[in-house]
């Protein structure tokens, strides 16, 4: 029997319904008793010296804190405090050390495989993984080819995988109506065409080569946010790309080609024709960003899995008497979380009268120095630079004449009713930020409560632990930063000893964060927004090509996808372009590029106020009411989009078009 016959066998036998129940049956009794394992082991293994330290300290403080004497004494509320924060901690470690993470990711691989089996590929997917591994796993276990072996092995499952979900995606298009026959042909077009499949290729060696050149020397803290950032960056701008020129070349190379004649010709009606083209990329888009998106958070959850700076194993530190070693904590607490964070509140408003007194200070000396008639642009920028000047002038604290400075935090009413801890980060600069040189900072809260002084280097945040008692009743959080030591004096009472020159907070200095959710919902709400934005993009694409030829209809819609990306860095930076010259004088040329970059960019508002990638990175959370908000505003454009391309379509004379 030659070959050709043997894999002939081989097929029909993987296709069969036979073989598909018992594979089937299989693959989810191996799930099943796997992720059975990995609870019963999470259940009998012991605890670790993290955990039974932090039982030992809290069994500890709730004694202290039930004594008669520390009742008497007025100190129960600040062990009850401490109680608080390392019950946080714990249960930090314990979602940690969850096993739900590792069931779930069991869970879709069983899946994944289930998928395979149904598509009749079953044994195919059992060979290439074999074949895939025998060449991998050997390279993996070799130190100077360890890294070529994790690229084989992950490789050829992120490959695997993206073939199989785009082919459940083709399933699910199988019914007779238009729009999903024509998303059924875009999804095959994609296999057939090399442009996607040159962006694909670069998707799969961006995410397996990523792990690869990560530092591990660094602190586990820097690593975990630099993949996340540098991951979801590279995997949602890369299928952007893919999504635009695709989106692009799937209508208009149809119209080039005259295969266009073959779909209109039938009962096919412009907005189902337009629908379908969407629909098809849109799937494309959201495939590649499932497949994209469980890389990253299997590899995450691997990477938080090792040890930190000052662990012997994760969450296990070579101190014995700590609980949780600082690296640990940044990870658990401030990155692989979801936070909600409050700024300090100015102590004024634009609208204050002395900033109309700056602004006509300001127009009388560009008067003085020759003609100057000013435009309600102008006014609007002049003030906006007071508000700026006097913003710098209340984060700058001189320790001859100031001392100190006064900050307030609202909206704390949620960490106050649930008794969370506040996380304060806070930077300074000075002297030119040298590495060298150490400044003392001292902390003084509203009830008189001193934290301090603490040694702080210049240039870099720093994080300590704050009290949620420290928040009023309105949810208002002060404190007093002073630039130096408070010492005991002599006669009484405290001094301050300053440092040597003025310190300045820069406008995102300070911060007061508390944690309101996990890192795996977050993670998931980012990949929704990612996907929606990816959905409108998608439409400009589509849309585009309806009334524009392939080389245009890319440029427009990259230059959609560039200013949408870069609206909220041009927002910023419009108030130092102004609409005069150096010398004051009106240019009609700076003002026409004002407005317009004002206008454009301020529709793009919603998509950069997102953020997903910065604040899964960061640790902040994205709330699902800014999801819904995202995906409102987005989808109310990308109706609008719809709607043109649709009028377009409908008024074009493709018989005449197709072939020139």
């Amino acid at each position: 029997m030659s070959m050709s016959d043997r894999l002939g066998r081989l097929d029909r036998l993987q296709k069969s319904l036979v073989f598909r129940v018992i594979a089937s049956a299989t693959v989810v009794l191996l799930g099943l008793g796997v992720i059975g394992y990995v609870f019963l082991d999470s259940a009998s293994t012991d605890p670790g010296r993290v955990s039974t330290t932090l039982a030992d300290r809290i069994a500890e403080f709730e004694g202290l804190a039930s004594d008669p004497a520390t009742i008497e004494a007025g100190r129960d509320s600040g062990l009850r405090e401490e109680i608080a924060r390392l019950r946080s901690i714990d249960d930090a470690i314990a979602a940690a050390r969850s096993p739900v993470s590792l069931s779930f990711g069991i869970g879709l691989v069983s899946a994944v495989v289930l998928l395979y089996v149904w598509l009749g590929l079953g044994l195919t997917y059992l060979g290439v993984t074999v074949a895939v591994g025998l060449v991998g796993v050997p390279l993996s276990l070799y130190g100077p080819t360890a890294a070529f072996g994790y690229i084989i092995t992950a490789g050829g499952q992120l490959v695997l995988s993206f073939m199989v979900l785009l082919r459940g995606a083709s399933l699910l298009f199988s019914g007779s109506h238009p729009v999903l026959a024509i998303a059924r042909n875009v999804l095959s077009e994609a296999v057939r065409m090399k442009l996607s499949l040159l962006f694909i290729a670069m998707l799969v060696l961006g995410l397996i080569f990523l792990p690869v050149v990560l530092d591990g020397e660094q602190p586990l803290r820097f690593r975990i946010q630099g993949f996340l950032q540098y991951a979801n960056m590279i995997t949602f701008g890369l299928v952007a790309m893919l999504v635009l020129f695709f989106g692009v070349a799937t209508v208009a190379f149809e119209q080039r080609d005259k295969i266009i004649w073959q779909t209109m010709t039938k009962p096919v009606a412009p907005w189902q024709y337009v629908l379908g083209k969407w629909l098809g990329v849109v799937s494309l888009a959201a495939v590649l960003l499932l497949v994209s998106a469980a890389g990253v958070f299997l590899f995450t959850e691997g990477l938080r899995r090792t040890p930190a700076v000052g662990e012997v194993r994760a969450y296990e530190p070579m101190d014995d008497s700590q609980a949780m070693t600082e690296d640990r904590m940044i990870v658990e607490t401030r990155v692989l979380t979801a936070r909600r964070s409050v700024y300090p509140v100015l102590p004024f408003n634009a609208g204050d009268e002395r900033f109309d007194n700056a602004v006509e200070q300001r127009i009388a000396d560009e008067q003085r120095q020759g003609p100057f008639n000013p435009s309600p642009a102008d006014r609007q920028r002049f003030r906006e630079e007071a508000v700026q000047q006097a913003a710098a002038e209340y984060r700058s604290i001189d320790p001859r004449t100031e001392g100190s400075e006064e900050f307030v935090f609202g909206g704390l009413g949620e960490a106050k009713r649930d008794n969370i801890p506040l996380t304060l980060t806070y930077k300074i600069d000075a002297e030119g930020n040298r590495p060298d040189v150490f400044y003392n900072l001292t902390f003084v809260f509203n009830d008189g409560s001193i934290e301090g002084p603490r040694r702080t280097g210049l240039g870099f945040a720093h994080t300590m632990t704050v009290s949620p008692r420290y928040i009023d009743d309105r949810g208002v959080l002060r404190f007093s930063l002073f630039n130096g030591a408070l010492e005991a004096i002599r006669t009484g009472g405290v001094g301050l000893v300053g440092n040597t020159n003025s310190i300045v907070i820069p406008p995102d200095g300070l911060e007061v964060s508390y944690q309101v959710g996990s890192f795996r919902g977050n993670f998931l709400r980012v990949q929704a927004v990612q996907w929606v934005k990816l959905a409108f993009l998608s439409m400009v694409a589509v849309c585009s090509a309806t009334f524009l030829s392939f080389p245009v209809a890319c440029l427009i819609s990259v230059g959609v996808f560039f200013l949408a990306q870069s609206s909220g860095w041009v927002q910023g930076a419009l108030p130092g372009w102004g609409t005069t010259t150096v010398q004051g004088d009106f240019d009609p040329f700076r003002w026409a590029i004002y407005h317009f970059s004002d206008f454009i960019s301020g529709l793009f508002t919603v998509y950069h106020e997102l953020q997903p990638t910065q604040r899964l990175a960061d640790g902040r959370l994205l709330s699902w009411w800014m999801v819904g908000n995202g995906v409102a505003m987005l989808g109310l454009v990308s109706a609008v989009v719809y709607a043109m391309g649709v009028y377009s379509f409908r008024s074009r004379q493709l018989a005449v078009y197709s072939g020139n």
